[in-house]
C-alpha cells in the first residue's frame, strides 16, 4: 500500500513538472521603460538565422555570458549570431558570428540548474565606444540586499501573452531582492529553487519571452558601477504576484567563468607561440 501511494505521489508530481516547464519556459521586459543602448552597454543580442531568440551580456574581449537554455541541442554554431552596440535587435551596432558555444556541463534541462553559457566570439571587442562596454561580474564577497538597486533589460515579451512579438526597441525594468526561502516556498510545487539561483520582482514589473540569457545588473548604495548578479532563466509566467523571477546566480559560478574565460587566454597565447615557431621554421 506504501509503494503504491508513493507511485501515485511520483506520476502527480511528473504530470505537475510537465505542465509546469511547459508554461514556464522559455525565458522571461513587463511594465518597462525603452531605453538607449547607451545606458546598457553590456546588453546582447543573441540570434538564430538572424532573428532575435535571447539576451546576454558582454563580460569581456570575447565573451557574453548568456543562458544555456537559449541552445536547444543538437546546435550548430554557425546558425547563431551576436548584435551588439545597439538599441534595436534588427539594425545597428556590430552583428557578429560565434566561434563556440560553451553551455555549462552540469545544466539540467528539466530544472534548469546551472542555467548559463558563455559566447566565444569571433573578433575581439574594441571597448572605445559608449555604447559597448562589459559589465564586471559579482563575486562571492558581493552580497545582494533588498536595498541592491537591480535592473534587467531585453527586447522581450511586454506581455505574458506577448501578442505583439518582441520588443523592436530595448527596454529596461527595476526589480528587488527576494529573499531565497520566500521564493523556494513560491515555487514549491514547481521545481527546486537551488543555491545556485537567485528571485527577484516588483509589482507588475518582470522579464519575460525573449529576455532569456540577459543581464540583471545590481548598484549598491553610494555606488554607480553595477554589476552583472544574475542571468534571466525561468519563471512560472510574467510578473505574476505569487511567482518571482529566477535567475541564475552569476557569483555562484564564478570559478567556472573565471576558468574558461582564462583557458581561452591560456589557449591564445600557446596559438602565437606556435605561429611564431612556424615562422622561424620557414
Amino acid at each position: 500500500m506504501m509503494k503504491r501511494t508513493l507511485a501515485i505521489c511520483n506520476i502527480l508530481w511528473l504530470l505537475l513538472l510537465l505542465e509546469a516547464t511547459t508554461a514556464m519556459y522559455d525565458g522571461r521586459i513587463v511594465g518597462g521603460e525603452l531605453t538607449d543602448i547607451r545606458d546598457f552597454p553590456y546588453q546582447a543580442s543573441i540570434q538564430l538565422h538572424g532573428q532575435h531568440i535571447c539576451g546576454g551580456a558582454i563580460i569581456g574581449d570575447y565573451f557574453i555570458l548568456t543562458a544555456a537554455h537559449c541552445f536547444e541541442e543538437p546546435f550548430d554554431v554557425l546558425d547563431y549570431s551576436v548584435r551588439l552596440g545597439a538599441s534595436e535587435h534588427a539594425t545597428g551596432g556590430e552583428l557578429l558570428s560565434l566561434r563556440q558555444i560553451i553551455r555549462h556541463g552540469g545544466y539540467n534541462t528539466l530544472t534548469h540548474d546551472n542555467d548559463l553559457a558563455l559566447l566565444l566570439l569571433n573578433a575581439r571587442l574594441n571597448f572605445s565606444s559608449a555604447q559597448l562596454q562589459a559589465v564586471p561580474l559579482a563575486s562571492t564577497e558581493d552580497v545582494l540586499t533588498p536595498a541592491t538597486l537591480l535592473y534587467v533589460s531585453g527586447w522581450g515579451y511586454q506581455s505574458e501573452q506577448g501578442e505583439e512579438g518582441v520588443s523592436a526597441a530595448l527596454r529596461f525594468v527595476d526589480v528587488a531582492l527576494v529573499d531565497a526561502t520566500v521564493c523556494r516556498h513560491a515555487y514549491r510545487k514547481v521545481l527546486p529553487i537551488t543555491q545556485r539561483m537567485l528571485c527577484a520582482a516588483s509589482a507588475g514589473h518582470d522579464a519575460c519571452q525573449g529576455d532569456s540569457g540577459g543581464p540583471l545588473v545590481g548598484y549598491q548604495a553610494q555606488s554607480t558601477q553595477g554589476k552583472l548578479y544574475g542571468i534571466v532563466s525561468w519563471g512560472l509566467g510574467c510578473a505574476q504576484a505569487d511567482f518571482p523571477g529566477v535567475y541564475t546566480s552569476v557569483a555562484a559560478f564564478r570559478n567556472w567563468i573565471d576558468a574558461q574565460v582564462g583557458a581561452w587566454g591560456w589557449n591564445t597565447l600557446l596559438n602565437s607561440w606556435s605561429a611564431l615557431q612556424r615562422s622561424t621554421e620557414r
